[in-house]
Formats: structure tokens, C-alpha cells, sequence
């Protein structure tokens, strides 16, 4: 695992500190690309308020989880949205997330387009300051991590179902 701390810039919105960044951490730790992005709830607040009002947002590919119980066009209709995996036990768990998505209010994004290949997993981690959050890279195996992370969409028991929503 290898991770970064970044400073939200005021100067710029979110979206602009987070690619700015992500060039950042692949130029510093080339050949990896973050592939977690690590925010409070503050962080992931500033990216859902992004996602909502800002026209820059517009054609970003964000993902959530898809199920016939949750109805996420409503919710994206009207601009509920919860960013952020939550941590379980100081683990990222996409099962028990998944299932918190199901009773939520919000749709639930967990994930954005990264600046490069793979998606750029949203966490919330409040024991993170304010205006700052952490980019990191996990590689699937990486059991030492304190953030480990278990139940990866791709390679889970129980199917995850995604649904990529392309903000307009």
C-alpha cells in the first residue's frame, strides 16, 4: 500500500484538487495510480455538493450500487447523494456498505472516475482533518493494510450489482 496527503485548495473546486493530485501521486510513486481516495465527512460532502451543482461535473461517470430496492434516478433527480464508503471496523467492507445503500435516503456513490484507469473508491475516514484527504494505492492483495479491504466488487461471494451514472 502506498498513500499521500493532499490539502484542498480553496481556490479550486474539489474535482480540480482531486486530479491535481491524482497526477501528483502518479508522478511521485510512478508506475501506481491511487485507486482510494480517504476523506471525512466534510470531504465527501464538498464532492457531493460538486457532483450536484457544478457544470464541470457534467459527463463525470460515477458509480453506486444498483438494486431493484433502491431507486437511484429518483434520488439523483433530487440531488440526494451520499459519497463515501464507510469505514467497518477500520475496514472497507462493500457488503456492509452495500446493504446500508439499500436503506439509505441518498444514492449512494462509491466510487468516481479516476484520472486514469481503474475507479477512484470513495472511503470516509474521520479521523481525518478537515480540507484534507488521502490518496492511496491498494493493490487487491494487500492484506497488512489497517484500511484493509475485503469484499472487492469483482472478486466477492455475493454479487454486488453497480450501476455507472453519467452526471448531465
Amino acid at each position: 500500500m502506498v498513500q499521500q496527503k493532499y490539502y484542498l485548495d480553496r481556490h479550486e473546486n474539489i474535482f480540480e484538487s482531486i486530479r491535481r493530485s491524482e497526477k501528483e501521486f502518479h508522478k511521485n510513486h510512478l508506475p501506481l495510480y491511487a485507486n482510494y481516495l480517504f476523506g471525512n465527512k466534510m470531504t465527501m460532502h464538498k464532492i457531493e455538493k460538486w457532483l450536484n451543482d457544478d457544470e464541470s461535473s457534467i459527463g463525470l461517470t460515477a458509480s453506486t450500487f444498483a438494486d431493484e430496492s433502491i431507486n437511484n434516478i429518483e434520488m439523483l433527480n433530487n440531488k440526494a447523494l451520499s459519497c463515501g464508503l464507510e469505514l467497518v471496523d477500520g475496514k472497507v467492507n462493500f457488503e456492509v456498505n452495500y446493504q446500508i445503500a439499500k436503506y439509505s435516503h441518498n444514492a449512494f456513490v462509491y466510487c468516481l472516475e479516476s484520472l486514469y484507469e481503474d475507479d477512484l473508491i470513495l472511503v470516509r475516514d474521520e479521523t481525518l482533518s478537515d480540507n484534507t484527504f488521502i490518496l492511496k494505492y491498494i493493490p487487491d492483495d494487500d492484506s497488512d493494510d489497517e484500511n484493509e479491504v475485503e469484499n472487492l466488487p469483482d472478486t466477492v461471494d455475493v454479487e454486488i450489482p453497480k450501476l455507472s451514472l453519467i452526471f448531465v
